[in-house]
């Protein structure tokens, strides 16, 4: 597999969103959240990405030049329509009015419509926790994309719908959980997809409800789908989903699951609070660090070395990929070629 900097995998990206058409400072921010994707090791929502986005725009369905519409909006709340551009564009400009409101008002709350795809939520919430506020941040499929079975299913009824929050830690940095309410995202099967290798057991069944470890049963026909997280407790993942789908769709406007005949994008319910107006932050950040070295503290059981926080493998795992991000050959060469379709100057690789 190839090996790329973070540097190399946010240029190359902006260069063939660029190509499309989309203004030089949206085409950076889709690259470079991306980026930061891979450079934390969720591959799934990385460049793997480039090629869906180049596909929908060509389909007509992300029109890159779009620009974000407040379409209502009070003090400590507002209803955006990212009139389907990309949904990173929408959802930093979202995150942006967040920070901006809760540090006047104390809390803010916003959803977002007609949105593509927002990729990693935790990208979002460490930029508030490194604020020195908290957010939450939850994500549909826009009534499209059907791809996990209700707790008991065995056919499509939700998104995979992600919900993340980031938290101050206290120390500077930032604790963020980015979880989907499924087993994994769609998005970790594409990447098993791509390195011709087969998924772990408990990930997917196939069209009949069978455990499957073969992708191709969730992508082609006739589709399989994922499970909710949760093993034999699916019932949990399962409910955790349904809420999301009710404060990011039907809040938004964009609308709850409805099939895969309908159009994939993301509704999003975002929420934004400034520690400050309920703590002082001084005090919050000393009740931080100490539960912090109290879950550490913790007798460890067999087998395992370390207690781990929210986000600590991601941030490991940015220190490590600054030696070289690796990504497979099938992505990027379907990477390449969207660069060679829409005439895209790509960098070289730096030697």
């Amino acid at each position: 597999m190839p090996v790329f900097s973070r540097e190399h995998l946010r240029a190359s990206g902006a260069a063939i969103f660029a190509a499309t058409g989309a203004p030089a400072e949206s085409a950076t921010v889709v690259a470079d959240l991306l980026a930061d994707a891979n450079a934390v090791g969720h591959d799934s929502h990385g460049v793997i990405r480039i090629p869906q986005y180049i596909n929908t725009i060509e389909q007509g369905e992300i029109d890159p030049r779009a620009t974000v519409v407040v379409e209502r909006e009070t003090a400590v709340s507002a209803v955006l329509d990212g009139q389907w551009g990309f949904g990173q564009v929408v959802a930093n400009r979202a995150i942006d009015w967040g920070l901006e409101r809760a540090g006047r008002y104390g809390v803010a709350a916003a959803t977002i419509k007609n949105c593509n795809h927002i990729g990693r939520l935790g990208s979002y919430m460490e930029r508030v926790a490194e604020r020195g506020m908290i957010g939450l941040l939850s994500v549909n499929s826009h009534g499209g994309g059907a791809s996990v079975a209700p707790w008991g299913g065995r056919e499509g009824r939700l998104g995979t719908n992600p919900l993340a929050a980031g938290l101050p830690d206290g120390a500077g940095g930032a604790l963020v959980l980015d979880m989907t309410t499924s087993v994994v995202a769609e998005g970790k099967v594409r990447v098993v997809r791509n390195r011709g290798e087969q998924t772990p057991p408990g990930w997917i069944v196939d069209a009949e409800g069978h455990p499957t470890t073969e992708p191709a049963d969730f992508y082609d026909e006739p589709r399989g789908c994922l499970l909710p997280f949760g093993g034999a407790m699916g019932h949990k993942g399962y409910g955790l989903g349904v809420v999301v789908d009710l404060l990011s769709g039907a809040l938004s406007g964009a609308g709850c699951t409805k099939g895969r005949g309908f159009r994939i994008g993301n509704g999003c319910f975002l929420l934004v609070v400034d520690i400050g107006r309920f703590q002082p932050l001084g005090e919050y950040a000393a009740q931080v660090r100490d539960y912090i070295a109290y879950l550490k503290a913790s007798p460890r059981a067999e087998g395992c070395s370390e207690i781990l926080l929210p986000g600590e493998l991601e941030q490991r795992e940015r220190d490590k990929r600054r030696a070289g991000i690796f990504v497979e050959d099938e992505t990027w060469a379907q990477v390449l070629d969207c660069g060679r379709r829409l005439g895209a100057v790509l960098p070289e690789p730096a030697a």
